[in-house]
């Protein structure tokens, strides 16, 4: 049987959960891992939102930490319908899904290529600030985790967090740092 690859790589894992703020302190006092870039997205900042190819609003608030070129990401869903709430109501907290890499294709040819393999985008979205598209394909079936790949455009860039905890990165532009529990 010939390999015809298709994820070549992971990115992240991200972890979805009922409360960020709670789960980030968590892996700094527990793992040490941190510190957590902060954001908050919806409808303000992202468009193309959809859910099963049906246009669907929904918000979230979404961490990341770095840790030896890795990512780590922590998804609370906040209004509307999404995949992260389904995972809630079905899973429980937990492992949500990979950000993949997909060398050799462009971002539409793999998810095309899915999409003909079975695993249709289950949840898509564009951040605006950042131009960045990502898609989540559902391969949580026959591969037990969802995988989400992601295309930065041209204009692609960093938006400062809402906010850090405990503390910025020192290559970060210098955003509030945020108490929390405070």
């Amino acid at each position: 049987m010939k390999i015809d690859p298709l994820a070549t790589g992971i990115q992240q894992v991200c972890m979805v959960v009922e409360n960020c703020d709670e789960t980030i302190r968590n892996f700094v006092e527990k793992s040490g891992i941190g510190p957590w870039a902060v954001w908050t997205y919806g409808p303000h900042n992202l468009s193309n939102m959809r859910v099963r190819g049906v246009e669907t609003p929904y918000s979230m608030r979404l961490a990341i930490a770095w840790t030896k070129g890795f990512r780590w990401e922590v998804i609370q869903p906040l209004e509307g319908r999404s995949i992260y709430r389904e995972f809630l109501e079905e899973h429980g907290e937990g492992v949500h899904h990979v950000l993949i890499d997909y060398d050799g294709r462009d971002f539409d040819a793999a998810v095309e290529e899915f999409r003909k393999r079975g695993c249709p985008p289950l949840m898509e979205g564009r951040m605006k600030e950042r131009d960045i598209d990502f898609v989540y394909v559902q391969t949580d079936g026959p591969l037990k985790v969802v995988m989400e790949l992601s295309r930065h455009g041209p204009g692609s860039k960093r938006v400062p967090p809402d906010y850090w905890f405990p503390y910025p990165l020192p290559d970060f532009p210098s955003e509030p740092v945020r108490r929390l529990g405070a």
